[in-house]
């Protein structure tokens, strides 16, 4: 028994090893395609891409690519679905009550989010605006509302720690701020401006919307800012 025991083990053991080492590969062959995906759909567009153009520059058939990933739109669906989980640490954001550090602190934080990754979040926006995923202004844990959520209370921290006066009525103020964002994302994801451009483009937007409304003090400062960008 005890030797029968130990063949078969040295029998199943190599075919373990073997499995492991076949899902292995096709995981790193995975995330080899899905970043060739990536870059196709930041530099061309989602209406441009295709599976046949994707497997063709991966070297590989189109029935791998469907199926490792399915169709166009189960692509989407999976960046999308990235997307979503990726921001959801920017959508975690504490405003500062001082308005020109938290204008700074979240632009600066959403940038270095992009950095590095500037192909997926590109293809992911693009993916996200195709599939309609930003569309949703109902539901309370949609991302506009969540965003809309935010420059609100970036709005209400600036009123109460005094540094807006208050005659600008607040929704006017937390629109145009979810604005400034919103625009200057989309000169980035559709390649009008770099990364670099697109950091000093929104901070300027947002800090233009609180000089608007800012306390003499702050309107100074947020001034001298601006001249320095």
């Amino acid at each position: 028994k005890g030797s029968y025991v130990n063949i078969s083990l040295t029998m199943i053991t190599p075919r373990a090893r073997g499995n492991v080492t076949r899902q292995a590969n096709k995981k790193l062959r995975r995330e080899r395609i899905f970043n060739i995906a990536k870059n196709l759909i930041a530099s061309k567009g989602l209406e441009e891409f295709t599976i046949s153009e994707l497997a063709e520059v991966a070297a590989v058939t189109a029935p791998t690519i469907h199926n490792l990933f399915g169709k166009k739109e189960d692509i989407a669906d999976e960046l999308v679905a990235e997307l979503i989980l990726a921001l959801q640490k920017v959508m975690s954001f504490e405003p500062k009550s001082d308005p020109l550090e938290s204008a700074l602190y979240y632009v600066s934080s959403v940038a270095a989010m992009y950095k590095g990754k500037e192909d997926f979040y590109r293809s992911a926006y693009m993916a996200a605006e195709k599939t309609g995923a930003f569309e949703d202004r109902e539901s309370v844990d949609g991302f506009y509302q969540q965003s809309i959520k935010i420059a609100e209370q970036c709005v209400t921290n600036a009123l109460e720690g005094g540094f807006l006066l208050g005659k600008i009525d607040r929704a006017i103020l937390t629109r145009q701020l979810y604005q400034s964002h919103r625009i200057g994302r989309q000169d980035w994801v559709f390649g009008y401006i770099n990364l670099d451009q697109y950091h000093d483009q929104v901070l300027e937007a947002m800090l233009m919307v609180y000089a608007t409304d800012a306390s003499p003090e702050c309107h100074k400062r947020i001034s001298k800012k601006l001249k320095s960008i």
